[in-house]
């Protein structure tokens, strides 16, 4: 069922204070359902329960998996490397990675499936992770050339394995489907990257996933990987999800451009990219203490503007471009084109919607440079927040969580901001609003 709509109003923020845990990591969570799906008895102890997780849950559902929620966790049994349709259709709701993560899943299956999804999953491309399984002989069509929803695959019970040429220039997802699914094809499987990897530590999170479940995977670096047929796969403990450093990212913004006293748990150092978060800002004059799993603010800090490389980290990019309004000086955004494709187009979106601010920014294929736009601070600014050049305005969420929680979070630094089509946190982050409220952040939902 479709969330219901809102827009949010968000008021200046005079102190955030107190402790958090940190939301359950997406990219683990929906790993760990499919893991567990394709071969387990296990259960999912703290996983997270959004938009893009529920759409996982009813996809292995609809693929043959026995999932339970119990006592905030789930309790999945597999289907053993044999998914079947029950059912007409497997929806992945708006969930790209989903997407993508399941289709050679699906190929292991016999029969036509059939896969289809909503919103703005429906205009984004498909062709690489095609590509990769029509090159492995899978019979899979999509709509017009890059493969777009609905999607169909006349499954043949296996996939055969083999040497496989992969694109990775816009997306890591998907090497990360075929290290899934390599240990169940007939033969060995060798996977070769013929351009430039994007967003590898996604990577780096499947391979951790596929290890939980016993499986081998030899590796030269994210360019070339070998996994040996007839490996056993099988998750068999409780797997249990840690915080998820791309939502939490927004709360640890927010605490340095407002006078706070912040303490975010849960914040184990795994695998996960965006836990860079912590050193750019750093590096950008904060000072975080990252420690165990605790991550303390004590803000406001003045910022200032530096280079930050986000080939690896692109759900960051809404955020950062949030931070670097505020940063003295000039930031610079880059290796981001394939942000282009993601729910929004998240290098002209979040562009366009800070430029109503009065945000001065500056944006090419594959760049976004930011210039100041805060006014100096008063001399005794510790006291409270610096003022800003920033101007209240109603601005639009794109349909796009991440740019919606960066709104928002720069809302709580200026006030008197509206972000239309709110709705759309609960993508990733259904407890955002709760969850700054509980820190002394005041929104208001404004219903249609």
């Amino acid at each position: 069922m479709p969330e219901k709509l809102f827009d949010l109003k968000v008021e200046k923020a005079p102190y955030l204070r107190g402790a958090l845990e940190a939301p359950a990591s997406k990219s683990y969570t929906i790993r760990a359902i499919l893991a567990a799906s394709l071969n387990g008895k296990i259960r999912i102890v703290n996983p997270l329960f959004s938009q893009d997780t529920q759409a996982a849950i009813k996809a292995l559902e609809a693929l043959g998996a026995r999932i339970k929620k119990k006592e905030g966790s789930l309790q999945i049994r597999g289907f053993k490397g044999r998914p079947s349709l029950k059912g007409q259709s497997v929806v992945v709701g708006e969930s790209g990675t989903l997407l993508r993560l399941i289709l050679p899943i699906i190929a292991l299956g016999k029969g036509k499936f059939e896969i289809n999804g909503r919103g703005t999953l429906l205009k984004r491309p498909n062709k690489p992770i095609a590509e990769a399984l029509l090159s492995l002989g899978v019979d899979i069509k999509g709509r017009g050339r890059d493969c777009h929803l609905p999607i169909t695959i006349q499954g043949k019970g296996a996939i055969p394995g083999g040497k496989i040429f992969v694109s990775a220039n816009m997306s890591s997802q998907t090497i990360s489907s075929l290290l899934m699914v390599s240990a169940f094809a007939l033969r060995d499987t060798t996977i070769i990257i013929k351009d430039k990897v994007v967003s590898r530590p996604y990577i780096d999170i499947t391979l951790d996933v596929l290890h939980r479940a016993g499986v081998k995977v030899q590796r030269q670096g994210h360019s070339r990987f070998f996994i040996k047929s007839g490996q056993g796969f099988k998750l068999k403990k409780d797997f249990i999800i840690h915080g998820d450093y791309s939502s939490a990212a927004f709360l640890i913004a927010a605490s340095c451009l407002i006078k706070s006293d912040v303490i975010i748990t849960d914040m184990v150092k795994d695998k996960q990219g965006d836990r860079k978060i912590v050193d750019i800002l750093n590096k950008m004059g904060a000072r975080i203490k990252h420690s165990g799993d605790r991550i303390e603010i004590r803000g406001p800090f003045e910022l200032k503007g530096i280079d930050i490389d986000c080939s690896d980290t692109p759900d960051l990019v809404p955020i950062l471009l949030t931070l670097s309004c505020f940063a003295k000086g000039r930031t610079k955004i880059y290796n981001i084109g394939h942000l282009a494709y993601k729910e929004s187009n998240r290098i002209t979106a979040p562009a366009g919607e800070l430029r109503k601010l009065g945000a001065r920014i500056k944006i090419g294929r594959d760049t976004i440079i930011v210039q100041e736009s805060s006014l100096r601070p008063p001399a005794a600014w510790a006291i409270g927040s610096p003022t800003t050049a920033l101007r209240p305005a109603v601005v639009s969420s794109c349909n796009d969580h991440r740019i919606a929680m960066a709104l928002a979070v720069l809302g709580l630094r200026t006030g008197g901001l509206i972000i239309k089509n709110s709705e759309c946190i609960n993508k990733s982050y259904p407890n955002f609003i709760r969850d700054l409220k509980s820190l002394g952040a005041e929104f208001t939902k404004i219903l249609p």
